[in-house]
């Protein structure tokens, strides 16, 4: 038993899609190849006679391309992007299908071929004599609909062209099945380009989401421009991953540096911290600025976090060390408070705001370089003593009490309020990952966060002691900044390197040292936490730093100018491989239409003929064929259903040979077949 076989697109529908993929994707060159393959079924006469063992063995195929593909997309990328750049290759993948269906002798396929083992099923059925519903639908159909699928996920897919593009091929594919429902036309473009960015939105949304999963995973900001949401003021334990994130090597003798900034705030309200700058400051100024580029040769390209660098600054001796690792485009980078430049950076624009943050664009997903650091001048603006000793007003008051209970503020030097700070941090509180101070609502009369976390509860995360070690230095008249990224804690001795993880995210206080005029860290968090961090990590995670640090060093390998070439001919050799022994295997088995061209109007043999469209409205009165039933024979069950017998015998005997009598038809033999075939219709449709 049988279902209704789906009408296949219009011609050259397929090919316009994928044209219009390529243009989405970046993939031009490739989407011609594939549009011309699929589109050559109309100029070329090889046909194939494929069974339903062939289309199981194309889907097979395409697992297997989907592996071969996943593999590099995986390796060129992170986890966050992988699902999106994997859907990208979707007409690629499904290639094989759309050439069983577009040079096969019938125009279906059967849905049974894609069960993992649809053959054991079929022998099965077959021994047992079960007859079971089969659906059959034409794949083009949905080539068409993956296509346009794939097309959403480009980077050229934000752009206005791609709501033309769906709206012009959805037209298209409704006018040539429904011609004459104009409402019925309309009222589907107008859900097409509505649902188009709807899914735009929807997908922009969730790979945000997913984004900013990774970002507050591993410490860094969700938004470097605006409000950082904390984890103030929540309830249970902060669950932070062991993924490796970066990797550092320092020069011989030298130790690394102990915090790596990916941002810094100043303003702290409620739970959240904010950049804000003077009021002065134009829209330009509060912006993020380019960083200057200098190549002093060809293998040393230096970017300046500092404005007006001379050479010799560039060029002083300082200690620098290498990072590699995994990055978002537009993320920001680890960097030492005190750096000074970025060497031999692969990336479109590096940029940095008055806060000292400093953002990346790199070319590829995985990026290497070295940093000098160590600098006697800040790369940050100097202290906006409005905005830097600010305290809000829901914490002021709580705040200055604990300062006049520490003496903060009949301290003389900065040194001595650092001092009696790190000593109260480190004798009275705890460091804990499990929160238990709850939230805090500002129209009741109780303490805030901060307060309870001072007076009381005196236990918490690297983020109440961070912003409570900022509020009480502003207290006691030091501009104080709230600044997170990483703790360098843990090495591995084998590879004599610095691992960075996600649970070594970390949050710290940056002050400004007048004596120095440079902005210094200052770590509030008991050391205690450092031991917490760090218990069982080796042997817990040796299989996954193996197999990560295994895909970023094969990454930066292979897109080395020296070895890309290499790496090319490996893929592309085991992909020609692949093609040369599909292509013999097709080229053994493929059959030609062959036209007679004696006389000039005579007709080419076809598989199709008019009468066709005769079943679609005929199985609605039939219903599905029986197993063994000819086409024929089902189609002459109409006789008994108020149609003319004698147009029906003439249009089957007409039919019969078109299709099967080597001698050539008369010219207007399709014209008449198609004559009756439409008057048999219009009867049928009556009943």
């Amino acid at each position: 038993m049988t279902n209704q076989i789906i009408q296949p697109p219009p011609r050259l529908i397929l090919g316009a899609t994928l044209l219009f993929w390529g243009a989405m994707t970046g993939q031009n060159l490739l989407a011609l190849v594939l549009a011309l393959m699929i589109e050559s079924r109309n100029w070329i006469r090889s046909r194939w006679d494929f069974h339903d063992q062939a289309c199981t063995r194309a889907w097979h195929l395409c697992l297997v391309l989907t592996i071969l593909i996943a593999i590099p997309v995986w390796l060129d990328g992170n986890r966050f992007n992988f699902v999106p750049k994997l859907l990208c290759w979707t007409p690629v993948i499904l290639l094989p299908l759309q050439f069983i269906q577009s040079f096969g002798f019938v125009n279906y396929i059967n849905l049974s071929n894609f069960y993992i083992f649809s053959h054991i099923y079929r022998k099965r059925n077959e021994e047992l004599g079960i007859i079971y519903p089969n659906i059959r639908f034409n794949f083009g159909n949905v080539y068409f609909v993956a296509i346009i699928i794939a097309a959403s996920f480009g980077p050229h897919a934000q752009q206005k062209a791609y709501y033309i593009g769906i709206v012009v091929l959805t037209a298209w594919l409704l006018l040539a099945h429904v011609r004459s429902r104009f409402f019925a036309i309309i009222s589907l473009l107008i859900f097409v380009t509505l649902f188009g960015m709807a899914g735009q939105i929807g997908m922009s949304k969730l790979y945000a989401w997913a984004s900013n999963l990774g970002y507050h995973e591993h410490g860094s900001p969700a938004d470097l421009h605006s409000l950082r949401q904390t984890n103030i003021g929540s309830l249970g334990t902060i669950k932070q991953s062991s993924e490796m994130r970066w990797r550092l090597k320092t020069m011989p003798g030298h130790a690394p540096p102990k915090l790596l900034r990916t941002s810094t705030y100043n303003r702290y309200r409620g739970v959240m911290w904010k950049a804000t700058y003077p009021v002065s400051f134009s829209i330009e100024e509060q912006a993020f600025r380019d960083l200057e580029t200098i190549d002093l040769s060809l293998d040393q390209s230096y970017d300046l976090l500092r404005e007006n660098m001379n050479r010799a600054e560039i060029t002083k001796k300082l200690p620098k060390f290498e990072i590699r690792g995994a990055c978002f485009y537009g993320d920001p980078l680890p960097l030492p408070g005190n750096s000074s430049t970025l060497q031999n950076f692969i990336h479109e624009g590096v940029e940095i705001n008055p806060l000292g943050t400093v953002r990346i664009f790199p070319q590829k997903s995985i990026i290497q370089g070295q940093i000098r650091w160590k600098d006697d001048l800040t790369i940050e603006a100097q202290p906006f003593l409005k905005e830097d000793l600010a305290i809000d007003e829901y914490e002021i008051q709580g705040i200055h009490e604990v300062a006049e209970a520490l003496g903060l503020k009949q301290l003389t030097t900065t040194a001595e309020k650092i001092k009696r700070l790190k000593k109260f941090f480190d004798s009275e509180f705890q460091y804990t990952r499990h929160l238990t101070i709850g939230s805090f609502h500002s129209s009741k009369k109780r303490p805030t966060h901060i307060e309870t976390f001072l007076t009381t509860n005196k236990r918490g995360h690297c983020e109440y002691f961070a912003t409570a070690a900022t509020l009480l230095l502003r207290a006691a008249d030091v501009p104080a900044r709230y600044s997170i990224g990483f703790s360098v804690m843990e090495k591995n001795h084998e590879n004599d390197e610095w691992i960075i993880r996600g649970t070594h995210a970390h949050a710290w206080t940056r002050f400004w040292d007048n004596e120095l005029q440079a902005w210094v860290d200052f770590d509030p968090t008991p050391g205690c936490w450092l031991d917490i961090q760090s218990v069982g990590t080796e042997k817990r995670l040796s299989f996954l730093d193996f197999y990560q640090r295994a895909k970023e060093d094969f990454f930066l390998w292979r897109n080395q100018p020296s070895n890309r070439l290499a790496a090319t001919v490996l893929i592309w050799g085991f992909g020609g491989v692949l093609i040369t022994y599909i292509a013999i295997r097709l080229k053994k088995s493929r059959l030609v239409i062959k036209s007679k061209k004696s006389s000039a109007n005579s007709i080419k043999p076809t598989l199709r003929t008019p009468l066709h469209k005769l079943e679609k409205v005929a199985i609605k009165i039939l219903g599905p064929r029986s197993t063994g039933e000819t086409w024929i024979t089902w189609l002459r069950k109409l006789r008994a259903h108020q149609v003319s017998e004698n147009d029906l015998d003439h249009a089957c005997n007409m039919h019969q040979q078109l299709r099967f009598d080597p001698v050539p038809s008369e010219p207007n033999t399709h014209r008449q077949l198609a004559e009756i075939t439409h008057k048999l219709i219009k009867q049928l449709k009556k009943l």
